[in-house]
């Protein structure tokens, strides 16, 4: 402890004799920063939540063939209509990523050499139609920044094409999707970053007073911010659904940092010179501040380590980590030497606000003082009376957990009015559930197309349709029945001429680079539990259908694979929060080398885990994959209010105070600190409130929430705590040091 206060002292020796050297480097960084943040992609959809899977990326670049539907709406048979379709269909096919567009036009022009004028000729071939589909097969194995250029061209193509009033022509599909969704996230980002930067000013303003620059904490953690932005990009971490939320989070905890910093050094600047000054405000909060940081980042180290392999959650939780850093950092070489070089230029030993003004703050201070310390020694003098409620509010926070509802339909966390998801949403009912309503099988090995294969395939669909919800089985078996009468061919050679009048283009749905792809069919709204257990219903009909010697089936895409990711998530939270309770154990043991002071800060939170599930419910908040990792987080970041707490109690210890003396006087002295800190930090935290995507915008009601119930355990459940572990402690060494003088008693002098 000694040696991270004369390192923390050091820092603040080299910035107040270099403060002007220290912010050319500073802002010097924020133009690399910016560099690196030009380079940051965006992931949206399943990819975000999907894990990296050797079959899924075989299955990937044969046959997941990314498609656009343009569903048409109106006289779809009028030849002026029909001739739109046409000139769609020609421009978007000169686009190298399109492999081929089908469209009902290509059937009238194989007919007519061309598209005829007559509405009655045009019906003779597709028949009366109010809609039609178009659809825009892509390259395999384009990834989502290749595919939006196609969707920025077929909305150009629309509009070239002309299509007549009264027709309506929606573009949908995933590349469209994940193009307004990445536009969506960019917005959602920086709304976020903005509400998150007002009202942290808000909060500066209204609870930081009578102190210097009292809005300058946000300039450093917004240049803490822009650092994030950077590392990002340098890094390659893409930005997503779930990492839009990191800056909200780190505009709340960064402010704490440079507010801790501020106000010691203000504290300082009342007892000594500047030269003096800021060494000693390091030297006596940086340590403090330094293990509340990395408690944060080692909460959402939880979550990485309970999620490797999902990378919407380590995106996250390496965002949050790098931001939390940042943040830390620029609190010191920011904001320091700004109020170094101020207060060289304009220093003035007396307060810099009117006497009346701080007569009137420090009575309002010590009114709030003395009621937290008289509250803090109340709870200390009847431990059993509050711990006892606070131990049965978790027992029945944990029983309300089981109850509670889940968020974990990927559909669900994204706005439900954005207008692709209702285009989507308006296909599916046309089409009758699109690619939502089907599970991908890739099957590799030799013999694919020899009719023991072709069989099994069969087998394999009587088996599954029917089991759960599947209602249908397409394969290369059915491929070769459909233009073979029904029948599978007896030879091979019989199977390959059937395969030879199949259209290239359908045939390369089924068989392509020695690989065969069979594809299983279920009803829509299938919910995401419900996903698993076809998941499950479908490999035991695989397995049960038994795939001859030497052919490998295996059940893949990114619903497979995205879908029990998340269900995981949300079932692991009790998991995530032991690995932050635990990581938070071992950073306090390894600092205070104390198991009473490893322990004690962390006891509260541990109530707080259970009190959160009845905010939880009493508010209708749904357990989200994000959501799930608060009990980590929550954990990280209330330890630093504990901490303080605690320090204080164990400095007035040492002082000769009594441990009641000692507790209200740390609950005076800390506990308004700590209480302006936790508000200042729901401020930052509540702009995620007021997120678009629903899956945000719970989990900022659920951090607000959790932040509040982690002070009043700080204040309410601490100070017992910490009076009952200390006299715990004190009665076993007293127990052991009578144990030790009895030994020696009884033991004969060796003389």
């Amino acid at each position: 402890m000694d040696l991270l206060r004369a390192v923390f002292a050091g820092v603040g020796n080299r910035i107040q004799k270099r403060p002007l050297l220290t912010l050319v480097v500073v802002v010097g960084l924020i133009v690399v920063a910016g560099a690196g943040a030009s380079q940051i992609t965006s992931v949206t959809g399943n990819e975000a939540f999907v894990q990296s899977n050797p079959t899924l990326e075989r299955f990937e670049d044969t046959f997941d063939r990314g498609t656009m539907a343009v569903l048409v709406r109106g006289e779809v048979t009028d030849p002026e209509t029909m001739t739109a379709i046409d000139t769609f269909d020609r421009r978007m096919e000169t686009i190298d990523e399109v492999v081929t567009v089908i469209t009902p036009a290509d059937r009238v022009r194989a007919e007519y050499g061309r598209i005829p004028d007559s509405q009655a000729a045009i019906e003779r071939v597709v028949g009366p139609e109010e809609s039609t589909v178009v659809t825009v097969v892509l390259e395999s194995g384009l990834t989502q920044e290749e595919q939006r250029p196609v969707y920025e061209e077929a909305v150009e193509a629309r509009s070239w094409a002309a299509f007549p009033a009264g027709t309506e022509v929606i573009i949908t599909g995933q590349p469209a999707f994940s193009a307004q969704l990445s536009v969506l996230i960019q917005q959602s980002t920086q709304q976020l970053l903005g509400l998150a930067v007002g009202l942290m000013i808000v909060a500066l303003f209204f609870l930081f007073r009578g102190v210097r620059l009292r809005l300058l904490p946000i300039v450093a953690v917004f240049v803490g911010v822009i650092y994030t932005f950077g590392a990002m990009g340098y890094l390659g971490i893409p930005n997503s659904t779930l990492t839009s939320a990191v800056f909200p989070i780190l505009i709340g905890l960064g402010i704490d940092y440079s507010v801790q910093f501020h106000q010691r050094y203000e504290e300082e600047l009342e007892r000594a010179p500047p030269s003096e000054a800021l060494p000693a405000a390091l030297a006596g909060i940086g340590p403090a501040v330094l293990v509340a940081m990395l408690a944060a980042a080692l909460g959402f180290a939880a979550t990485w380590v309970a999620t490797l392999g999902v990378p919407a959650f380590e995106w996250f939780a390496q965002t949050s980590i790098l931001g939390v850093v940042l943040s830390f950092v620029t609190g010191i070489f920011l904001l320091t030497p700004v109020l170094t070089l101020w207060v060289r230029w304009r220093y003035d030993p007396e307060p810099s606000v009117d006497a009346a003004t701080v007569e009137r703050d420090e009575g309002e201070l010590s009114d709030v003082a003395r009621f937290l310390g008289k509250g803090a020694r109340f709870f200390a003098s009847h431990p059993a009376l509050i711990l006892a409620i606070a131990g049965l509010l978790t027992v029945g926070g944990f029983y309300a957990g089981e109850s509670l509802d889940t968020l974990a339909d990927f559909e669900e966390f994204f706005p439900q009015d954005l207008p692709a998801y209702v285009n989507l949403q308006q296909f599916r009912a046309v089409s009758g559930g699109g690619s939502a309503a089907q599970y991908d099988v890739l099957v590799s090995g030799t013999g694919l197309r020899d009719p023991g294969t072709l069989h099994w395939m069969e087998r394999f669909r009587e088996i599954a349709v029917g089991s759960g919800q599947i209602t249908a089985v397409e394969s290369p078996a059915t491929l070769v029945k459909s233009y073979n009468d029904g029948e599978i061919p007896a030879t091979r050679a019989g199977v390959d001429r059937v395969l030879d009048r199949v259209p290239p283009e359908r045939r390369a749905q089924f068989y392509t680079d020695g690989y065969a792809h069979v594809v299983v069919v279920t009803g829509p709204d299938v919910t995401p539990r419900e996903t698993v257990s076809l998941i499950a219903s479908i490999r035991s009909a695989l397995e049960l259908s038994r795939p001859p010697a030497g052919v490998d089936a295996q059940l893949t895409g990114t619903a497979v694979i995205s879908t029990p990711s998340v269900i995981d998530q949300i079932e692991s939270r009790d998991t995530i929060t032991g690995y932050g309770v635990l990581a938070v154990f071992v950073l306090l043991f390894v600092y205070y080398r104390d198991p009473v002071k490893a322990v004690a800060p962390l006891i509260p939170m541990l109530f707080v885990v259970g009190w959160q599930n009845i905010y939880m419910a009493a508010f209708d908040i749904r357990i989200s994959p994000l959501g799930a990792s608060l009990g980590a987080l929550s954990v990280g970041i209330g330890a630093e209010y504990t901490v303080i707490v605690m320090e204080r109690y164990f400095e007035e210890k040492r002082r000769g105070a009594d441990p009641l003396d000692a507790i209200e006087t740390a609950g005076a002295r800390v506990g308004k600190a700590i209480t302006i800190s936790g508000m200042t930090t729901v401020f930052g935290f509540s702009a995620l409130t007021l997120s678009p995507f629903p899956i945000i915008a719970d989990f900022g009601y659920l951090t607000v929430g959790v932040i509040f119930l982690t002070l009043v355990a700080a204040i309410t459940t601490l100070p017992p705590v910490l009076v009952v572990l200390d006299q715990a402690r004190t009665d076993i060494r007293a127990l052991l040091d009578r144990d030790r003088a009895s030994r020696d008693a009884d033991t004969p002098d060796a003389d």
